[in-house]
């Protein structure tokens, strides 16, 4: 009794608040005007975007700080953006690197930090002390035999040059041992893709064997660090269009041999935040009109319908206000409360129209009908408040911070919404009142529909058989769900920072997800790295230490050789070099073509006897191409060939005039941009980690950590990121559905006062659980770190089907009527349409995270749907008595 009283006392509340509101119509309508500009305001200027993923779990977690103690002491280790540039030749590719260092350098408005270690001095002086010792030596044996040929070519860097020494190497046999047979190949390359008009690079690096590194593929990076503006919705903007403005100035695209990609943390991070914003804004828009559209089939009344949207608009402003104040910004997954407050908060309004329909088909006065209507369903929804916000609130305590900000947000938005369809919904139904006899709500009669009602009552058995096999075959899919814990899956795969992400890490020569451990001195750095490398899943452990070259004593007599006898060759003029245009650079050319016939006979047995057949039929094809034009175009034609033969030469014989002047390295000589990443300011030494495997799966990545940690606990990075963050989120999902359930049960308990109530209500909940479980595995959508909401929710949502429906089951049992026919479980039905088509339009976003949320919340709220609606009343007729009779 006291139960009935207290909710007989706030009906009689709602009903008397709802009168006032009615007597004030325009009053309130232009508060909550006033309120809206105030908040806009308000939101506008206070609600920022975080698009951090490493800010979705808490940072009290041990492997945060351990993380935050590395990133506090090297902050230079991730700078945030990297491009990669891959150039048809390494040439090339070491061409376009510098000019984008040197640009994009210059632009520091944008840009804090650009770094290239090939372009640093240093690097460029001493390259080839990282060379092993034998590979050194074979490169400056090959250097020795191609000492005369570079000569030439830099006391005459023209096609006359070029030729000429061709000539004069297949003509004269005392050329020498340097094989001319590569040489003669590439050359006739050159000149077909001349004649024909064809981009076309020669790459002397790769020719000659004069790379300075040990990786001499035309790929390099550059890191940049950008200087990111928070007042904008995507702080990496301005830098990014940057980047793209440059790389297009510059003509770094594939007609001139070259392909930039963007990647690093902060790129990827900004992609992820456009995908997500566009995708949250396309299916928002779109769960709008679809609301509009369900709202017109429940109501009847376009006047109605433009009531509940205002309201609900206004209610998701108060509620961006309130993110606003209390936490102040948004996240990756929290950016989606929009939706999910479009397809949770309808229900309210749609709640209170369709009992205030109900009420006018029974014969009650418009008047008084809205203020019977909220004291009617008024407790109802603030219990579906209540139990919806606690599916959200159960995340609160836990420590995956990215979906405890998000149940913060939502949950409070279910009490706005609460409020506003009991204040301002009233208001503008009473200024702009729905024809009653349009709107009045009417039974379904006696036909399909009507005979389709009966099933819960006349096939309860049938039901609940059906019901029991979904149940036993859940039960079996259920041990088959998983958890991915891989954030980069959450990412656009066809975005450039992702697919090249991937890319670098099926490169197991880069070090893309590696781990680092932090040691108190050179020594212990030292140790630490001889432990790691001595275990089976580690490629190598790289200190400071390791970046002053070894053996330099032997080294230096190499290279001290070789400026004997290449220095004189090459210290041809002053300055770097430039290529020359000469007047008889064709006569060069065709003169060559003359000698080649001969040769070719002469040799045919030898191994550049091919090559040279190759050059004389490409020379006939340069011929062919000048006899048809003019003087600009023989001028464009051999600018052509210039270009694709030479180009790369003087880079060539300028970086082998630099890499000759190396000397004794310590390291104090070590670049400080390079030294800051590898010891701190205090004297901390940093080792880092390379993984033999290649890790693009989860287990590879489990193997490698737990290798790892067991020389090092402290070891942090990606792959420890990784992996501990899906152990938490998978912590924190079972902590949130318990809280709820636990806390959702207790006011079943408390609202119904009967265990068997609340079991009745529960039942038809697991059961959409394990139907979601199931569904999910059939899908392949795992959970991850956007998803895993989505069953707290369901069950959330879930309670407030079944309490609407069990509290109205209750009445519509002792007179009698199927509860199937009243406005109840059409306020049920379509409530959860609206909730599932705008969850669904999720499933328009290019984002995967919220993609799979769409598709889990879809899944979910359909079974939910379907239990509420066919095996609930069964087990309330059950309870109650068979309820069939007219509505």
């Amino acid at each position: 009794m006291q139960n009935l009283k207290a909710e007989s006392t706030l009906a009689r509340a709602l009903r008397g608040w709802v009168e006032r509101v009615q007597a004030h119509p325009r009053q309130v309508a232009g508060l909550a005007l006033l309120l809206a500009g105030l908040v806009g305001w308000y939101t506008l200027g206070h609600l920022s975007v975080d698009t951090d993923p490493e800010n979705m779990l808490s940072p009290k977690l041990g492997w945060r700080q351990a993380e935050q103690r590395m990133d506090r002491l090297f902050p230079e280790q991730d700078v945030g953006m990297v491009l990669v540039v891959d150039g048809a030749t390494p040439e090339v590719a070491n061409d376009a690197e510098q000019r984008l260092v040197k640009s994009l350098g210059t632009q520091t408005d944008h840009f804090a930090e650009v770094y290239a270690a090939e372009t640093d001095p240093y690097f460029r002086r001493n390259g080839l002390l990282y060379l092993d010792t034998p590979a050194l030596q074979k490169m400056a044996d090959g250097l020795d035999q191609a000492q005369p040929f570079l000569g030439a070519l830099a006391h005459d860097p023209s096609l006359h040059g070029l030729f000429t020494l061709l000539d004069r190497a297949l003509t004269n046999p005392e050329s020498g041992d340097f094989d001319f047979a590569p040489a003669l190949g590439k050359v006739a390359e050159g000149v077909e893709a001349a004649a024909a008009g064809r981009y076309y690079a020669l790459s002397w690096q790769a020719l000659m064997g004069t790379g300075v590194s040990q990786d001499d593929a035309g790929r390099r990076f550059i890191e940049v660090k950008p200087r990111l503006d928070y007042e904008r919705l995507f702080p990496a903007q301005a830098a990014v269009d940057a980047i793209r403005a440059t790389i297009g100035g510059l003509e770094l695209d594939a007609a001139h041999g070259v392909k930039v990609r963007l990647t690093g943390s902060i790129a990827m991070e900004h992609e992820e935040l456009r995908v997500a914003f566009s995708g949250g804004l396309k299916a928002f828009a779109l769960g709008l009109l679809i609301v509009v559209g369900l709202l017109y089939l429940a109501l009847r009344s376009w006047r109605l319908v433009a009531a509940a949207v205002i309201t609900l608009l206004f209610g998701l402003l108060l509620t961006a206000g309130f993110a606003a104040l209390a936490v102040g910004h948004l996240n990756l997954i929290s950016i989606a409360f929009s939706v999910l407050y479009v397809g949770l908060g309808i229900d309210y309004a749609l709640y209170l129209c369709m009992q205030y329909r109900e009420l006018l088909g029974g014969g009650l006065a418009q008047r008084e009908a809205l203020p019977r209507a909220a004291g009617d369903v008024g407790s109802f929804m603030l219990v579906c408040a209540a139990t919806t916000s606690i599916g959200f609130f159960a995340f609160i305590p836990t420590p995956f911070t990215g979906i405890a900000e998000l149940g913060i947000i939502s949950g409070a938005g279910m009490f706005i919404s609460l409020a506003v369809s009991l204040s301002l919904l009233p208001a503008l139904i009473s200024l702009f009142p729905p024809d009653p006899a349009r709107v009045k709500l009417r039974p379904p009669g006696s036909g399909l529909l009507g005979r389709v009602l009966e099933w819960p009552y006349t096939r309860a058995r049938t039901i609940w058989t059906v019901a029991a096999l979904l149940a036993a075959g859940s039960l079996l899919l259920l041990p088959k769900a998983r958890f991915d814990y891989d954030p980069i899956d959450l990412r656009d795969p066809a975005s450039e920072s992702v697919s090249t992400f991937r890319d670098l890490l099926h490169d197991p020569s880069i070090p893309t997800l590696t781990l680092s451990v932090l040691t108190d001195s050179a020594e212990q750095a030292r140790t630490v790295s001889r432990n790691l490398s001595e275990l089976s899943l580690v490629k190598q452990a790289i200190t400071l230490l390791d970046l002053v070259p070894a053996d330099q004593d032997a080294k230096l007599a190499i290279i001290a050789d070789l400026n004997l006898t290449l220095g004189p060759a090459l210290s041809a003029g002053s300055g770097p070099l430039q290529l020359a245009s000469r007047t008889d650079d064709y006569a060069a050319i065709h003169e060559l073509g003359g000698v080649l016939p001969a040769y070719t006979e002469q040799h045919a047995d030898r191994p550049e006897a091919k090559a040279a057949q190759a050059l004389q039929s490409a020379i006939q094809q340069l011929d062919a191409a000048w006899e048809k034009g003019d003087g600009a175009a023989h001028e464009q034609l051999l600018g052509r060939l210039r270009y694709g033969l030479l180009s790369a030469m003087p880079q060539q014989i300028d970086s082998l005039r630099d890499a000759l002047q190396a000397g004794p390295v310590t390291e104090k000589d070590l670049p400080a941009q390079l030294a800051r990443r590898w010891k701190s300011a205090d004297g901390h030494y940093r080792v880092e980690i390379w993984p033999k495997e290649v890790m693009d799966n989860p287990a590879a990545m489990e193997r490698f950590v737990a290798q790892v940690r067991s020389v090092a606990p402290d070891a942090s990075g990606g792959a420890i990121g990784f992996i501990e963050s899906g152990h938490a989120v998978t912590t924190a999902f079972k902590q949130a559905f318990l809280y709820s359930f636990v806390a959702i049960t207790v006011l079943l308990l408390v609202m119904l006062r009967s265990v068997a109530d609340t079991l009745l209500v529960l039942i038809p909940l697991a059961l959409a659980g394990m139907l979601t479980v199931a569904g999910a595995v059939l899908l392949d959508v795992p959970f991850n770190f956007a998803n895993v909401i989505a069953l707290p929710l369901i069950l959330g949502v879930g309670v407030d089907y079944g309490v609407y429906l069990a509290q109205r089951g209750r009445v519509t049992a002792s007179a009698h009527v199927n509860l199937l026919q009243t406005g109840t479980a059409r306020a049920v039905l379509f409530g959860a349409l609206i909730t599932t088509a705008n969850f669904g339009n999720l499933m328009l976003a290019r984002h995967p995270g919220i993609v799979s949320m769409g598709v889990l919340l879809t899944v979910g709220l359909s079974m939910t749907l379907v239990c509420a609606l066919v095996l609930l009343p069964s087990l309330l007729a059950r309870r109650y008595g068979a309820s069939s009779g007219k509505g």
